[in-house]
């Protein structure tokens, strides 16, 4: 592969060229190939060459669109199938495989949030017990400390509040 050789898709018809395939479909693993180059090499000029990333993004836009308007107007004239995929991805609280309501949802996620730090308090206190003994207790207390500051910072939750 000659060096350089990105300059040639910085061209205006070589851009196009770039945003066809994206909206055509292609993978970037595909793109790269039509070019000549590696896909990590394509990944590279991306990161670089702000023009080669937009045109890569506007095809991919508009491949999206194409595909929604056509899975849209596939619903409207009453595909089952397309109706209910447009609904639980466009009103997800409302039509949902899950049988828990929103606010069950969240309770579930506290519940596992709890559950991950009650572990890891037991964990500490098998730990100190193990290898501590007598001035276990208070090597306990400054573990329990640690770990639930550490699940403030990691959850942004205020201290002292139970879910």
């Amino acid at each position: 592969m000659a060096r350089g050789q990105y300059k040639k898709w910085l061209k205006q018809e070589n851009l196009l060229l770039l945003q066809g395939w994206k909206r055509d479909g292609l993978t970037d693993e595909q793109i790269a190939h039509n070019i000549g180059i590696r896909r990590e090499t394509l990944y590279d000029w991306i990161k670089k060459y702000p023009n080669i990333s937009n045109a890569l993004k506007m095809g991919k836009e508009q491949a999206n669109f194409i595909i929604e308007n056509a899975l849209f107007k596939k619903a409207k004239n009453g595909h089952v199938t397309a109706q209910i995929f447009w609904l639980k991805n466009n009103w997800r609280d409302k039509y949902n495989d899950s049988q828990l309501s929103v606010e069950e949802r969240e309770l579930l996620k506290h519940r596992i949030k709890d559950s991950e730090l009650d572990t890891k308090i037991k964990e500490a206190k098998l730990k100190i017990l193990q290898s501590e003994g007598t001035n276990a207790e208070d090597h306990l207390l400054e573990l329990i400390e640690a770990i639930e500051k550490e699940d403030d910072k990691e959850h942004g939750t205020d201290q002292g509040i139970n879910s």
